[in-house]
């Protein structure tokens, strides 16, 4: 698939209308813009750290739930 600036701009079109619905609140709200906003605010690397913190958390819990003793 070969770039075109055509597209590129069509996307950032579509993803701008997107955002300024779900700002509005239009839609179903599923959407929270403020978590979107909050995490742009920190760089890539802290949020891959974030990400890195939520998967062994979800990971301990799965262990967790595997020990005997676990009551779901």
């Amino acid at each position: 698939m070969s770039y075109s600036p055509s597209n590129h701009e069509g996307a950032l079109k579509k993803a701008a209308t997107a955002y300024g619905a779900a700002e509005a609140g239009a839609g179903t709200g599923d959407i929270d813009i403020s978590l979107l906003e909050e995490n742009l605010r920190i760089s890539p690397w802290d949020r891959m750290l974030a990400n890195d913190d939520a998967m062994n958390f979800a990971e301990s819990l799965r262990a967790a739930m595997e020990r005997p003793n676990a009551k779901p």
